[in-house]
């Protein structure tokens, strides 16, 4: 019983003395939609990570175009005038309370993982307004959260009913036509 105690003990502060720490997921990923906060204001928001840019050094959080494939960037200044709230990221009428270091997909927009090295962002410092564009917007070295932006990618898919009427519309168009001639 004891060798099981001291065997417990031991993996218990071995566990608890390191950090898991989340691996950035490769640029050649493309964040879900899921992820992303679409269309608001005609651009698209990333909330990239709970730190700014120069917090901890280079290499913590990635710059914008580390996935300029997927056309993110700096927001400029009148875009980020026109910014979301924090709560516009939350999914659906989840309850989401700005506790730090939260890390749940299945209820606020979010890409951490896609930018750093943290799987997590940190609420209270963006219902604080502790954010920044991750360049000249906000600080880059203190408890500051990065969003980023890009114009806002639709790709929209037609309605049933749309598809419908176009189609009985052009079948109008048949039926006209060979009745003149």
């Amino acid at each position: 019983m004891k060798k099981i105690l001291t065997a417990l003990t031991l993996a218990a502060s071995v566990m608890l003395s390191t950090q898991a720490s989340a691996v950035i997921i490769d640029a050649a990923t493309a964040i879900p939609n899921e992820n992303i906060l679409l269309n608001f204001n005609g651009l698209d928001w990333v909330y990239a990570g709970p730190i700014g840019t120069g917090e901890f050094g280079p290499g913590n959080i990635e710059a914008p175009d580390y996935r300029a494939r997927e056309g993110w960037r700096y927001a400029t200044e009148a875009e980020w005038a026109i910014r979301p709230d924090w709560t516009d990221f939350i999914i659906g009428g989840a309850s989401v309370s700005p506790d730090s270091g939260f890390g749940d997909h299945s209820v606020y927009r979010f890409a951490a993982e896609y930018w750093s090295n943290y799987n997590h962002i940190d609420l209270s410092d963006a219902a604080d307004g502790l954010l920044t564009n991750g360049l000249e917007i906000g600080s880059l070295y203190d408890n500051y959260d990065t969003w980023y932006v890009r114009d806002a990618v639709t790709t929209a898919v037609p309605e049933s009913s749309s598809i419908m009427l176009l189609g009985l519309g052009l079948l109008g168009l048949v039926i006209a036509r060979k009745k003149r001639g």
